[in-house]
C-alpha cells in the first residue's frame, strides 16, 4: 500500500543528491564567511563562523540525542508507516538530521546578516534540504518539521544568546567592571 507522503522511487537518488549537496553548501557558506573573517580581520565574519559551529555542535547533540529516544523507522523500513519506539538506534528517522542541520546554519548566518537576499538564499537552502529529504525517501514530512524547527529554534538561541551578552558587557553599570571587557574586545589570537 503507498501511502501518501511517498513520492515516486525514481526521484529518490536525485533528491538525496540535491539534498546532501546543498547541505554542504551550508555548511561550506557558514565556513567561507568564517575564513573571509579570518583573511579580512572582520570580526563579525569570524564571530558568525563561531557561533555556527557553536549551534551545530548543540543541534548535532540534540537530534541526534532525540534520534536515539525515538528510533522511529524511515519510510521505507518495516510497513512504511514510521513506527516510533521502532526502528534502528543508529539512523532513526525522527528528526531529520540534515533538516536540523541546515536550518541551525541558515538561522544563525541570516541572523547574523539580516538583508533580505542573505535570508532569502539561506532561508531557500534550508527548505529545499528538507524537502528533498522526503522526495528523496529519507524522512516524514514530521520528521522535516521537527528537524527545521529545532535547528531554526537552536540557531537563533545561539546568535541571540550572544547577542545578549556582548550588551551586557558594553553596558556594564560599574565602568571598573568594564574595564577588563573592554581590553579583551582589543585583544585578538594570532
Amino acid at each position: 500500500m503507498t501511502s501518501p507522503w511517498q513520492v515516486n522511487p525514481g526521484w529518490h537518488q536525485t533528491s538525496t543528491n540535491i539534498a546532501n549537496g546543498l547541505t554542504y553548501g551550508t555548511a561550506a557558506t557558514a565556513g567561507g564567511i568564517y575564513l573571509t573573517g579570518l583573511v579580512t580581520h572582520d570580526q563579525h565574519a569570524q564571530r558568525t563562523g563561531v557561533l555556527s559551529a557553536e549551534a551545530a555542535i548543540n543541534s548535532f547533540l540534540l537530534y541526534g540525542g532525540m534520534k536515539l529516544i525515538f528510533n522511529r523507522e524511515r519510510p521505507y523500513m518495516g510497513n512504511g508507516d514510521g513506527k516510533f519506539f521502532a526502528g534502528n538506534f543508529s539512523s532513526g528517522s525522527f528528526p531529520s538530521g540534515h533538516a536540523t542541520f541546515t536550518w541551525t546554519l541558515a538561522s544563525v548566518v541570516a541572523h547574523e546578516y539580516p538583508k533580505w537576499p542573505v535570508q532569502l538564499a539561506m532561508y531557500s537552502m534550508a527548505t529545499a534540504v528538507a524537502t528533498t529529504r522526503v522526495t528523496g525517501g529519507q524522512h516524514f514530512p514530521s520528521d522535516v518539521f521537527a528537524g527545521s524547527t529545532l535547528g531554526f529554534l537552536v540557531g537563533r538561541y545561539v546568535a541571540n544568546k550572544d547577542r545578549q551578552a556582548q550588551n551586557q558587557a558594553l553596558h556594564a553599570g560599574n565602568p571598573i567592571k568594564r574595564i577588563p571587557n573592554a581590553i579583551l574586545g582589543h585583544v585578538s589570537v594570532q
